[in-house]
């Protein structure tokens, strides 16, 4: 049995909470490097309770730093759980893969994958916890989806919030546009053309108003992250690269493909009014799972793409679905 999470802090609670819980919190924490077989090194942190009942593992992001999830891993502990969070390679505090540090790139995709399964081998599992949840957000999801279906794991279920099984277009179709990415990106490589160069559009690093952002309709919450990119300079990543919009499509059309082979219970917390990835395809992934899986979608009304730092009734309203899936999954192993 996971025990329910319940939010512990409110929009006008956070800053005072940062300063007096929050940080403090985080700097209690085990902070280490691993490093991978190609000599990456990878950053992550880890809570443990008294209990070793329960874990929750975060896979975070694209451009995500572990102390930016802090807010929602003080829940999770108030509720009993140990907690593990890796920053992905080429950002947050893990090594980053070119020499412009704001550029978001990897080489293969498969390599978030990989060192994810090796988180979770190397530091995870040697812990003892008798039951383990995955949640993860965005790209993390996408990581997460392909190394449950890879790897050998240890977790009864996984909750995926916002995930990257497409990319928001805009007007244009999700699938016609990425397939002239893909195509275009096909041709740059036939023609040897440099894939370490920003997408067109994308920049370095830089700060934004709240204003019109995609991200969430909490302002607090909003500035309390900007402020955290400040505090943590070195985790600032800018925009992705041809080469990380071409290895991504790639994963997110295997994803898709696969789908009928997921065979872990999953909770899908689909944003709304998402502006960064396409809930198009994360309904036609959800649609393509195996009809006897354990399944729940929950869509958050009025949500932006960043449902964890929403205002606060977005934020009970994914609580709620949480719990009601982690009671379902409990009621499921009794029978």
């Amino acid at each position: 049995m996971m025990p329910p999470v319940c939010a512990g802090s409110t929009e006008a609670s956070l800053a005072e909470n940062w300063q007096k819980q929050l940080l403090p919190l985080w700097q209690s924490f085990v902070h280490a490097d691993l490093y991978t077989t190609d000599q990456t090194r990878l950053s992550y942190s880890y809570f443990l309770a008294d209990s070793k009942a329960q874990a929750v593992v975060f896979s975070t992001g694209r451009v995500e730093m572990a102390v930016k999830y802090i807010e929602l891993m003080q829940d999770f502990i108030a509720a009993g759980y140990s907690v593990f969070i890796i920053d992905h390679r080429g950002q947050g505090q893990s090594a980053r893969l070119h020499v412009d540090p704001h550029l978001g790139y990897v080489a293969d995709f498969q390599h978030y994958v990989s060192d994810f399964n090796q988180f979770i081998t190397e530091v995870v599992q040697p812990s003892g916890h008798q039951h383990h949840l995955l949640l993860a957000h965005s790209m993390g999801a996408a990581i997460a989806c392909q190394y449950l279906q890879q790897f050998q794991h240890p977790f009864s279920a996984a909750i995926f919030g916002s995930p990257m099984f497409g990319l928001h277009a805009g007007k244009v179709p999700s699938i016609l546009a990425t397939k002239l990415v893909a195509g275009y990106g096909w041709l740059r490589t036939k023609l040897k053309q440099d894939n370490l160069q920003y997408f067109p559009g994308q920049t370095p690093y830089k700060a934004l108003p709240f204003a019109g952002n995609p991200l969430t309709h909490s302002q607090s919450r909003y500035q309390w992250l900007q402020q955290l990119y400040q505090l943590y300079p070195g985790s600032q990543l800018g925009g992705v690269s041809w080469g990380w919009v071409t290895q991504a499509i790639g994963a997110m059309a295997e994803i898709q493909l696969n789908a009928i082979k997921f065979n872990v219970p999953l909770l899908l917390l689909q944003a709304a009014d998402d502006q960064i990835v396409s809930n198009h395809a994360q309904d036609n992934w959800f649609k393509h799972l195996p009809a006897a899986l354990y399944k729940q979608h929950f869509v958050l009304i009025g949500a932006h793409h960043e449902i964890w730092m929403e205002q606060d009734v977005i934020r009970q309203q994914a609580f709620s679905a949480v719990n009601q899936f982690l009671a379902g999954l409990t009621e499921q192993k009794k029978q």
